[in-house]
């Protein structure tokens, strides 16, 4: 499990905006390149810095990560008991959180891990599922991405280790969650979240 959380937040958080009109793979490799870049930048080993590079891994995460429809398929049937307010604020809650959450653990825990790039194929004219291999720990770990285009760029909305969806694993936690708290009651419980992970930096 330790392996997967850690590259499924590898590559949300590592790929910058897809240009439109680039194949879904090489433009995920150029991505990716840039995403390390940032991560090896040595202006970033000073303490001090790492806020900033954080929010450049931030800013990074929005242009290729597309939160709304990661939201939108984490909530599966719930969705429809948002309101339009209640979906636009869990979907901001929701990506923050995620934002700052995982983000620390990427700067700590990048170790110069190697991508090979696999294949790619195209589902429909806008959706896409790419296949590459992480090298971690000398152990090649299969992973797909499932990729959208959107305004004429290419977005992640989904992504599988080992078999492992991120939207399934966060689907079930919501589902069990939607049981007993309202809309506005889980949107309150991601926040205080926040908060506690804000009390800890």
């Amino acid at each position: 499990m330790r392996k997967t959380a850690y590259i499924f937040l590898f590559f949300i958080f590592a790929a910058p905006s897809l240009s439109f009109g680039e194949q879904p793979l090489e433009a995920l490799r150029q991505g990716v390149a840039k995403g390390i870049r940032i991560l090896e930048d040595p202006r970033y080993e000073d303490v001090s810095q790492k806020k900033v590079q954080q929010q450049k891994l931030w800013e990074a995460t929005l242009e290729i990560f597309d939160f709304r429809e990661f939201s939108r398929r984490v909530l599966a049937s719930h969705w429809k008991k948002f309101s339009p307010q209640q979906r636009n604020e869990f979907n901001q809650t929701f990506a923050e959180f995620l934002g700052k959450f995982y983000l620390r653990r990427l700067q700590a825990r990048y170790n110069g891990e190697k991508i090979y790039y696999v294949d790619q194929k195209y589902i429909s004219e806008s959706r896409a599922l790419v296949e590459i291999k992480v090298l971690w720990k000398n152990v090649e770990v299969p992973v797909k991405l499932r990729m959208k285009k959107k305004h004429d760029t290419w977005k992640v909305y989904n992504l599988s280790v080992l078999g492992i969806s991120a939207v399934g694993n966060y689907r079930a936690q919501f589902h069990w969650i939607l049981q007993n708290k309202t809309p506005d009651e889980v949107i309150e419980t991601i926040k205080e979240k926040i908060r506690n992970i804000e009390k800890d930096i």
